[in-house]
């Protein structure tokens, strides 16, 4: 015996007892509400804000920091000193092309600063840099 379709209450039509269509769009809906929830609270617990920064290059950064963490050099990353600033210290690792992760090296140890935008950066550079 075949089937009728019907309109269900959110305006779709097909057949089954409810709208496959609407389900669908709310499980898509609730595992995207989780995905964001991971990620500010990954966010939550990096040692600078990335607020700021767009997700790819947030995560990006939580990366990197965890990799320098565990002892990567910063020159894997293809970070240099401010030597000729006279910041010897104070280390620019770039995050992609408009992204920069600056640390200060304090016996050794890095310390993250922040991540700024490129265009920050090179106003910091030509102002007095990072004391």
């Amino acid at each position: 015996m075949p089937v009728r379709k019907k309109t269900f209450s959110c305006g779709h039509s097909g057949k089954g007892r409810f709208c496959h269509r609407c389900a669908s769009e709310e499980q898509r809906k609730h595992a995207m509400l989780q995905a964001k929830t991971q990620r500010i609270q990954r966010l939550s617990q990096a040692p600078i804000p990335l607020d700021d920064l767009p997700p790819e290059i947030a995560e990006k950064t939580l990366e990197m920091i965890a990799a320098l963490q565990q002892g990567a050099s910063y020159m894997d990353f293809m970070g240099k000193r401010m030597k000729n600033m006279g910041q010897r210290h104070v280390i620019s690792i770039p995050i992609g092309r408009r992204y920069r992760l600056i640390c200060k090296e304090d016996n050794g140890q890095l310390e993250f600063i922040e991540a700024i935008s490129h265009e920050e950066y090179n106003n910091r550079l030509s102002g007095n840099g990072w004391v």
